[in-house]
């Protein structure tokens, strides 16, 4: 059999000894990794000895016999030789491209995860400075992941041919049993019983990090859970409409925003909001609810967990068309997909050159970015409207997700694909030909690592010069409105100033197309006006 090894770092930890951040995913998959291989021995290449035997403790969480497991040291060449390829759980693969004595030793095969840093999008397009082959790996996690790759090296390498290495799509995986078994007519009368939800209730759940600027923002599931629930009071339909928001706040005042503005939308729909530590709820709301939610609109997603957990409790899903989700749901089949739009490429360049700059940290480089991604509030009301309204739907989305989850999804198959593809890397490095580096220096100005430009595959749509948009009724109230809420306009010195917001709304409803505004706007600020362009799609006031 073809050996691998693991390329192993221990995970980063909280204050409080908790694994944060992507290392619960990386730590995930390693888990899965040892549990479901055919691998008869394990090698695991790591700094020394010691963080050798923390790989050993976590060998033992899984049941992998400690006698199966093999230390390798960084620089054991011969070690290495027993090998087909070495994994690295991250995308970090430039010291053991460089280090690797023979580009025909074995292969290296790394794993993107988030791509938003600056710091991982500079290591990624970095990488065409080394000699990857063709028998070597990124794996990406989707399709939109491997297109941010492709705009890295496209961007770094100025007209260059791109590297050879594979980019293989594997998705993340979840253990579809542990999601399957907490979902059953019990838990569900129980947990419907806690919140005070009829039998003829809807409960629609937001399950994950509640963060508008560093996930999702809350308005494009507000608005149309508001709308579906006036027109069902109108129309003397029975049951109520129950937004469940379940997950943790990172800041307090992240709560008061969210409870805040949630209450100015939302009349007749009624919010909850429920924190992941609430004792009530041991097993989440899985059972509990008939909808999931998920308009993700933040380049930090890559792939989107919460969605295969939701299709694995059997509930159909109703997801933003963006990164992985659009691999994972199948449209009008286990749910529905809500289109998404962003500025054009080259307006995100100011963003870059402020983080470059230490003006503004990570979390201020995603919100600026997602403060200026809409997901189509329109389309968003039109398919809950069918799921509220039909049982029969939901029920047969829902089988088809829990089937899809089984047969897509369960980390058996996940780490099934993995072996295949170190598999092809070892039968192509037997049969082909070294190449050195496409390049000497990779290039990661502003001008490469515009979001925009890189994550141009992760929306539905991108603004262009054609487009027209058209006003909300009462379009001025309702901005004045949005304009009370800090969490609307979170990073405004990327938009126009609020003085020039009159006179853009004018415009608009002149009806001219996105060209036809911006030569009637200064050249200097032009990608502040197309950031601002979005910004107020985002905010319903136009669409």
């Amino acid at each position: 059999m073809n050996y691998v090894a693991i390329d192993y770092v221990p995970p980063n930890r909280d204050r409080q000894g908790r694994i944060v951040g992507i290392d619960v995913a990386v730590r995930t998959m390693l888990e899965a990794y040892c549990r479901y291989s055919q691998a008869e021995i394990f090698f695991c290449r790591t700094q020394d000895r010691y963080t050798y035997d923390t790989f050993l403790d976590l060998m033992g969480t899984v049941g992998v016999d400690p006698s199966r497991c093999r230390f390798l040291a960084q620089n054991d060449v011969a070690g290495l030789a027993s090998v087909c390829a070495l994994f690295r759980l991250d995308p970090n693969i430039n010291r053991a491209l460089a280090a690797r004595e023979s580009n025909k030793a074995y292969s290296i095969c790394g794993l993107s995860h988030t791509m938003s840093s600056l710091q991982v999008m500079g290591t990624v397009a970095n990488a065409i400075s080394q000699p990857l082959q063709s028998w070597d790996a990124i794996v990406c996690p989707s399709k939109a992941i491997r297109s941010v790759v492709e705009a890295l090296w496209e961007a770094a390498s100025q007209g260059a041919h791109r590297p050879p290495a594979k980019l293989p799509v594997i998705p993340l995986g979840i253990n579809v049993k542990d999601f399957a078994s907490v979902v059953n007519p019990d838990k569900r009368a129980a947990q419907r019983s806690t919140l005070g939800v009829g039998d003829n209730d809807t409960v629609i759940l937001a399950y994950g990090r509640l963060s508008y600027h560093n996930k999702s923002h809350p308005l494009p599931i507000l608005l149309p859970a508001e709308t579906v629930a006036r027109k069902r009071l109108e129309a003397g339909e029975r049951g109520k409409l129950h937004l469940a928001f379940f997950g943790y706040f990172t800041t307090n005042t992240f709560k008061e925003d969210y409870t805040k503005f949630a209450h100015s939308i939302c009349k007749i729909t009624n919010v909850i909001f429920i924190e992941n530590h609430d004792p009530r709820f041991p097993d989440k709301l899985w059972a509990g609810s008939d909808i999931f939610v998920s308009l993700v609109d933040n380049i930090q997603e890559s792939f989107g967990l919460t969605p295969i957990e939701a299709m694995a409790c059997g509930l159909p899903v109703l997801v933003s068309d963006w990164d992985g989700y659009r691999d994972t749901v199948r449209n009008g089949v286990d749910g529905f997909l809500v289109p998404t739009l962003s500025p054009p490429p080259a307006c995100g360049r100011n963003l870059v050159r402020r983080y470059l700059a230490g003006e503004d940290v990570y979390g201020e480089f995603l919100a600026g970015t997602s403060q200026s991604i809409a997901v189509d509030v329109n389309t968003t009301t039109e398919y809950l409207e069918r799921l509220v309204a039909n049982p029969g739907l939901r029920r047969q989305m829902g089988s088809a997700a829990q089937k899809r989850a089984c047969s897509t999804y369960d980390w058996p198959v996940i780490i099934s694909a993995y072996e295949a593809l170190w598999q092809e890397l070892a039968e192509i490095r037997n049969t082909s030909n070294s190449v050195p580096a496409v390049v000497e220096h990779a290039i990661t100005g502003p001008t490469e690592l515009d979001p925009y430009l890189v994550f141009r595959d992760f929306p539905t749509y991108r603004l262009s010069e054609k487009d027209r948009l058209i006003l909300a009724d009462q379009a001025a109230t309702i901005l004045g409105q949005r304009l009370q809420h800090r969490m609307n306009m979170f990073i405004p010195i990327h938009l126009i100033k609020p003085n020039e917001l009159p006179r853009l709304l004018v415009l608009i409803n002149r009806t001219l197309n996105i060209g036809e505004i911006l030569s009637e706007w200064p050249g200097e600020s032009h990608s502040q006006l197309l950031l601002t362009l979005v910004w107020l799609t985002k905010m319903g006031v136009a669409r």
